[in-house]
């Protein structure tokens, strides 16, 4: 009977074995290709939308035939979609229109081995292998995905319609080749196959030879013998009652026993401090070891909700915990009443909160909703924040520089924002801040240098970017500055705004990374200017900086404060005799314009003039605002 029911277990076992090894290749399977195909449709979209751009909005104006353009010109802006497309990665980007139910380009890029073999696509060339999709996609309000094999070779591609000042619609596309993705999508799938083989046989050895032993591992603390977390959740999730109670209790000094006396006799001390509690709470209680430092305590019997709370209030927390050597425990503690799935959150909650509000005791209460709410709204913003930078939704928005009297623009200042997955923006006050605590500004840096430099690498046009006293002396960002530099068109024309934060503690350090950055021909603006960091004029002489920029809270003042204007009146005539440049940042009203201009400052910024925009349109109609 032993026998047949061990032959029946491992049978069982097998078809479970080779069940969960088929369910796993598919899994990974459809992942991996879903995965691959969302990645492949987002950036070609993200490619797409700058194709008007790069056109120009006028350029579909008009169109009668091949006349439209000579042949010099489109294939100087052919060159440019080619080095667009090489940029991000593309097979090609273009542009088509439809005339009588016939499909023609209007612009192209083009391979190399396109060059090679001579075959280009000219202007209005009539492209006759459009499919069905293709050409309803000038009908449609949305991006078109298809994949299609022409005389180029095996794509996938996206078409987005647009429309054009004198109405014309035409379609922005981009092809990128996916001739190798079933090959890639084989490999995958044989890797997970003998992945999954190794994984599964192992863990279905390991869950038949430990399973006993490795729960009662996984469950228990080894040092004092007690349920720890994981016990603690897995308790929680059984949990029937529709409100459990829960205490976290923390011993702040266990650190500092442990360095004093070893840790031998720190967790000696944990046991006889357990042992006491327990015996004090009795059986209607269970205690659980978190963490080194952390204990919990679970109502497991029918109480009063202020039975733990009482018997916490009345345990004497300053009987010693050992004799020899004389130790004390100094706890804080935090309790809640609550469901199962938020109590040891919510506990939790309430010993932090009790921690930095230096009280023993705190009970989770509403009063802690809001900032619960706050810690789940800031986890959520890491987390987008962080999908943004790794997708590369970080865009660049442009704010003018403007020569007060005359209106002509010096500069874009270029300003990070976040492209959400449904089209809205996220600004900088709702994000910074995260990308500081995360340690993302250097990454936010070097992809917003990277963008900015690109939009304004074929134009006259100075523009800047903001970098912290971090940034400045990150050695591998400032190197990546040095190389781009060196190959950079014109970088006179580049401004880099240094914050002025941080700069005094590292100044010497500062000073020779901005002399680093002044060699190559890039400017150097000292950022926040007047804010009361410590910043001199003998340190402004000693860091050799290009200009400054007076921080928006003097220039709010500028118009009803004597002292501010004198002030600034005193930096801008110490900038004449120096030769330094000075902007005047947040300015919002003609108030403040005219003190400016009384006071000799020659150039501003602000919301006066414009926010900052997606594309620096005014300089490209105008030249001025």
């Amino acid at each position: 009977m032993v026998r047949i029911r061990s032959a029946h277990f491992m049978i069982a076992s097998l078809v479970v074995y080779l069940f969960a090894i088929v369910f796993f290749v598919y899994y990974q399977y459809q992942q991996t290709y879903q995965t691959k195909l969302a990645q492949i449709d987002q950036q070609l979209i993200s490619a797409v939308k700058a194709v008007p751009y790069l056109l120009g909005e006028n350029y579909h104006n008009n169109i009668s035939g091949p006349q439209h353009i000579s042949r010099a010109e489109y294939l100087e802006l052919a060159k440019k979609l080619s080095l667009y497309a090489k940029d991000v990665k593309l097979q090609y980007v273009y542009s088509m229109i439809q005339v009588d139910g016939k499909v023609h380009f209007t612009s192209s890029s083009y391979t190399e081995d396109d060059l090679l073999r001579g075959q280009l696509s000219y202007f209005y060339d009539y492209y006759p292998e459009a499919t069905e999709a293709n050409k309803a996609a000038f009908a449609s309000i949305a991006p078109v995905f298809e994949e299609s094999v022409d005389q180029f070779g095996h794509f996938r591609s996206v078409l987005i319609p647009y429309q054009s000042a004198d109405g014309t619609v035409y379609l922005a596309g981009a092809d990128i080749a996916i001739t190798d993705l079933d090959q890639w999508l084989m490999a995958s799938m044989q890797h997970s196959i003998l992945s999954g083989s190794i994984f599964f046989g192992l863990a279905l050895l390991l869950a038949l030879s430990y399973a006993v032993v490795l729960r009662h591992n996984l469950t228990t603390d080894r040092s004092s013998g007690q349920r720890n977390a994981l016990a603690l959740e897995a308790h929680l999730r059984r949990e029937s009652a529709n409100l459990c109670q829960l205490a976290i209790l923390q011993v702040n000094n266990l650190e500092e026993i442990s360095h004093l006396y070893g840790t031998l006799i720190a967790e000696q001390a944990v046991k006889h401090f357990i042992h006491q509690l327990q015996q004090h709470l009795g059986p209607s209680f269970r205690l659980y070891r978190l963490s080194f430092e952390k204990l919990a305590i679970r109502r497991v019997a029918a109480s009063s909700d202020h039975e733990l709370h009482d018997k916490l209030k009345s345990f004497d927390f300053s009987q010693p915990v050992l004799n020899d050597p004389y130790l004390l425990f100094t706890v804080t503690l935090g309790v809640a009443l609550s469901p199962a799935a938020v109590v040891l959150e919510n506990a939790m909650l309430a010993v932090n909160t009790a921690r930095l509000q230096q009280q023993s005791l705190v009970v989770y209460s509403d009063n802690l909703l809001a900032l619960k709410q706050h810690l789940h709204t800031n986890i959520k913003m890491a987390k987008e924040v962080r999908e943004a930078i790794g997708h590369e939704q970080i865009v660049p928005y442009f704010q003018p520089v403007v020569h007060i009297s005359t209106g002509e623009i010096l500069q874009y200042e270029c300003l990070a924002r976040i492209l959400r997955s449904d089209g809205s923006i996220l600004t900088p006050g709702q994000f910074l801040s995260i990308i500081n605590r995360n340690h993302l500004d250097t990454e936010l840096t070097k992809m917003m240098f990277i963008k900015s430099a690109s939009q304004f690498a074929s134009s006259e046009v100075s523009w800047s970017i903001n970098i912290t006293c971090r940034d400045l002396l990150d050695d591998d960002l400032q190197q990546f500055f040095l190389d781009y530099l060196q190959h950079y068109p014109k970088p006179q024309r580049v401004y880099f705004e240094l914050a002025e934060a941080g700069v005094l503690p590292q100044f010497e350090r500062c000073r020779e990374a901005i002399l680093a950055l002044q060699k190559t021909g890039a400017k150097v603006l000292l950022d926040d200017f007047g804010i009361a960091s410590g910043i001199g004029i003998a340190d402004l002489l000693q860091l050799r900086v290009d200009g400054l920029k007076i921080h928006g809270s003097l220039i709010e003042l500028i118009s009803s404060d004597p002292d501010a204007q004198l002030f600034i009146e005193h930096i801008s005539s110490f900038a004449k005799q120096t030769n330094l440049l000075i902007i005047a940042e947040m300015v919002e009203s003609k108030q403040s314009l005219d003190a400016l201009e009384r006071c000799g400052i020659s150039y501003a910024q602000g919301y006066y003039f414009g926010p900052a925009a997606p594309v620096p349109l005014r300089y490209y109609e105008r030249g001025t605002v």
